[in-house]
């Protein structure tokens, strides 16, 4: 009986307290503050980082089907995305339970957006350095990336989902080919890293899907250079 009448009284007396604190307190923060001290509650001394993910150590570069690919051609290559793909933020879709809505984890990210991720890849494996994308006379492949996400089946399988349209055109912007890919890899687990993983795969597949399409091109070209410069491609004057 004593030590219910304690435990009551020692509850009053903390609430007593809290509310003296309250009203005591200069500002809204400082009243925040005296109750976390009071209850006991304490901020942690340095905020739970994010885990970062990139697509890896750098790769060499893939020879196309066709003997030759992006290396036989001046190429700049850049990959183009819709604005929900402007933030390092990884996405995944939830296939079995509203599918329309883009989800991203909250814990887990990107080293930087997508498209700069898949650009940076995508030129390695081509055999294209970043300062082609200024040489004068350059071809440019152009990748719009339309989805690059995590899709789940169920909530113990899903699966990376890659879909883009890659546009070749000369030097005077002539599009000379145009081909859409779509590329799905299984996810080893059903979390972010399992999602990263397949992402990086699906990426790593369209760089080949890439270097066999401009390979089968230049085979298809006889010889003849599928990259028109500036100046050849001017009209003759009579």
């Amino acid at each position: 009986m004593l030590l219910t009448i304690f435990r009551h009284w020692a509850s009053l007396s903390i609430h007593r307290a809290i509310r003296r604190a309250i009203r005591r307190a200069a500002a809204p923060a400082g009243a925040l503050a005296a109750i976390a001290l009071l209850a006991g509650c304490a901020a942690s001394p340095s905020a739970v980082q994010p885990t970062v993910y990139d697509f890896g150590l750098p790769v060499s570069a893939l020879a196309g089907q066709g003997g030759t690919g992006a290396e036989a051609m001046s190429l700049a290559v850049d990959v183009d995305t819709p604005p929900w793909f402007d933030s390092p933020g990884i996405g995944y879709r939830l296939a079995y339970d509203d599918p329309l809505k883009r989800r991203e984890y909250v814990d887990s990210r990107w080293a930087a957006n997508p498209g700069q991720l898949l650009t940076q890849r995508l030129r390695q494996q081509l055999g294209v350095p970043d300062a082609a994308a200024s040489a004068a006379g350059a071809c440019a492949l152009r990748v719009e990336l339309q989805e690059f996400s995590q899709v789940f089946d169920s909530p113990q399988h899903s699966r990376a989902l890659l879909q883009a349209t890659a546009i070749l055109t000369d030097a005077t912007r002539r599009v000379i080919a145009e081909r859409r890919f779509v590329t799905e890899k299984n996810a080893a687990t059903p979390d972010a890293r399992g999602g990263v993983g397949a992402l990086v795969e699906a990426g790593n597949a369209l760089g080949q899907q890439l270097a066999d399409w401009l390979g089968a091109l230049n085979a298809q070209s006889a010889g003849r250079s599928l990259c028109r410069t500036a100046e050849t491609a001017k009209p003759r004057r009579h």
